[in-house]
């Protein structure tokens, strides 16, 4: 039987008593119907760990007493920031879900020039907050550890001023193919992936995003709504270069 993953954002350690939310709570006794003494596995969000506890009741709240630690290899040794133009909210909820599970370890959301349903300063906190909570529910479910980071900026070039990793790709009707790119050696240990939203980023955004030092690379001769072309290009580069083989 599947033993239930719950995430608890406070750093956990073997011997604790934690106190479960009052959202947990109501889940894991009124939905799943689990009664004190029952396993569960608990995990923070920092440490590639998981927490073995037993659930407890004090009144009507639940809680768990940690009793062992299990340290986890199901992050990827691949570090992939993905740079994503702001989309339909229901196609960035697919994608951060779908690239969670594939291992993502940044998501930096921005208003793109053909963003259809810009991201204004009065929604921000309420949208992160439901952004996080769509990678969390991924990690439990995937038996990720770690929670990817994700951050918004105002615009392209905020979103672009600082990467660092190895390579730096953009999505691109034309350019290299993906596969060939990230073939060449030497070996690469993290990757930048930047896209555009439904219509794609504009000409000046390419440019921009060209004098950043970004290569212009393709998935293929057919056309990919945002979030599918942001799972595939992951799954592609976990598939050759990191943990998915």
């Amino acid at each position: 039987m599947r033993i239930t993953r719950v995430h608890v954002d406070d750093e956990l350690e073997v011997g604790a008593e934690i106190a479960l939310a009052l959202a947990q709570t109501h889940y894991l006794k009124h939905v799943l119907r689990l009664k004190p003494g029952a396993a569960l596995v608990l995990f923070d969000g920092r440490q590639a760990v998981d927490f073995h506890a037993l659930l407890t009741a004090d009144g009507k709240q639940l809680g768990a007493t940690i009793e062992s630690a299990t340290v986890l290899q199901t992050e990827s040794s691949l570090t992939v920031e993905l740079i994503q133009g702001l989309g339909r909210a229901d196609h960035m909820d697919w994608m951060i879900q779908k690239t969670t599970e594939l291992g993502v370890s940044r998501i930096v959301l921005f208003n793109a020039e053909r963003s259809q349903t810009p991201l204004k300063a009065a929604q921000l906190e309420k949208k992160m907050q439901h952004w996080r909570g769509v990678a969390i529910s991924a990690c439990e479910q995937s038996g990720r550890a770690i929670i990817p980071a994700i951050s918004y900026t105002r615009d392209l070039d905020q979103a672009i001023a600082a990467p660092s990793s190895d390579c730096k790709l953009l999505l691109d009707f034309k350019g290299d193919s993906l596969t060939a790119v990230l073939q060449q050696p030497p070996p690469l240990i993290s990757l930048s992936i930047l896209l555009g939203p439904e219509g794609g980023l504009c000409p000046a955004e390419i440019e921009l995003a060209r004098t950043r030092d970004f290569v212009a690379v393709t998935l293929g001769p057919r056309v990919l709504r945002t979030e599918t072309a942001a799972i595939s290009a992951l799954a592609i580069a976990q598939s050759l270069i990191g943990d998915m083989n």
